[in-house]
């Protein structure tokens, strides 16, 4: 009887001892095998694209126009800028081109005279020459003394002379202009020249008008007075309609994620709103792969490191959503679709 009795108060026991266990663990194993289906990380943050505004010249702020954080619109002026020198250098070439283009007009109006001069001494060559064989044939026959055939025998030769003079001469001419004197005055080189340089002196006094390359929201405004030097941010404009989340998710929770899953948003400044969305693209590299002191993992104290790699999704707004700004806060959740852990461990 006493054996009995033993056995059966065993019995519970037995089943608290092993049976519970064996159950409990059985649901959280099934719980936790079928989850894995959502990838989620509260490593995100709003991100909008921002466009530095460079300065194309340097020169001092005389004015602002807008103030700062306030909308602007695609080529709105923002800011002007001191346009004393831009104004003297676009004078200095203006002058240069006239000057320019005078020296081709003159150039052009000398070739012709030289070719005048030419016809006039070839002329005068010809009518030489006759005179000199005449004067051949009457000193033959004794009739005009030896002086006076050695005198136009040295005209004729000054007059064939001065023809190859001035050819010499108008190929000078025609040197200076490049080859060609047919052509229009704003043709030759150093016309097109002083054309570049008043073009450029034109673009830098344009240039000292500062206008918004896109629209959204202008964002360190410089003062007036600042001095802006040529290739430095004026200002950044944050672009309208440009959010998306950038999420650093561990690699291990990456194997399930594809682009065009729809993710949920919730943004720590508004509790209790949330944004839908979709991945848009996952990075090729680790964050660490762009840092400028990578790991040196052939060292030999490495420790393995769970990596992240960014993820980038797009956000859907809708009328009435509060306003998002750049570098908010996020969690985001992505659905994968009927993935579970038992995925993973079935190789499926």
């Amino acid at each position: 009887m006493e054996t009995v009795s033993l056995s059966r108060s065993q019995g519970p026991r037995i089943i608290l001892l092993w049976g519970l266990p064996t159950i409990v663990l059985a649901v959280c194993l099934y719980l936790y095998g079928t989850s894995g289906r959502y990838a989620a990380t509260d490593n995100a943050y709003i991100r909008q694209d921002h466009v530095d505004v460079i300065a194309q010249v340097s020169a001092n702020v005389s004015s602002v126009l807008v103030t700062e954080n306030s909308p602007v619109v695609a080529d709105q002026v923002i800011l002007t800028l001191d346009d004393s020198a831009q104004k003297i250098a676009m004078a200095a070439a203006d002058a240069k081109l006239a000057s320019a283009r005078a020296e081709v007009r003159a150039l052009q109006a000398a070739y012709r005279e030289k070719t005048g001069e030419l016809a006039v001494a070839k002329r005068a060559a010809e009518f030489s020459d006759r005179d000199l064989k005449r004067q051949k044939e009457l000193a033959e026959r004794k009739l005009i003394s030896i002086a006076a055939l050695d005198s136009t025998d040295r005209v004729a030769e000054i007059t064939n002379g001065s023809i190859a003079v001035l050819k010499l001469q108008m190929e000078q001419t025609v040197a200076r202009l490049g080859g060609r004197v047919d052509l229009d005055v704003d043709s030759y080189p150093g016309v097109r020249s002083a054309l570049a340089e008043l073009s450029r002196a034109q673009l830098d006094l344009a240039h000292t008008v500062v206008k918004s390359p896109q629209a959204g929201f202008v964002s360190h405004l410089p003062k007036v007075g600042n001095r802006l030097d040529l290739g430095r941010p004026a200002c950044a404009i944050i672009v309208a309609d440009s959010l998306s989340v950038e999420a650093n998710f561990k690699e291990t929770d990456l194997e399930w994620v594809r682009p065009g899953q729809t993710v949920q948003i919730d943004v720590d400044t508004f509790s209790g709103h949330h944004w839908s969305g979709h991945v848009d693209s996952i990075a090729q590299a680790t964050g660490a792969s762009f840092s400028l002191l990578p790991a040196q993992n052939a060292s030999g104290n490495w420790v393995k490191v769970v990596q992240r790699i960014p993820v980038r999704i797009s956000i859907v707004t809708q009328a009435g959503d509060p306003t998002l700004r750049d570098g908010m806060s996020a969690l985001v959740s992505i659905d994968t679709g009927g993935h579970t852990h038992f995925d993973r461990w079935l190789g499926h």
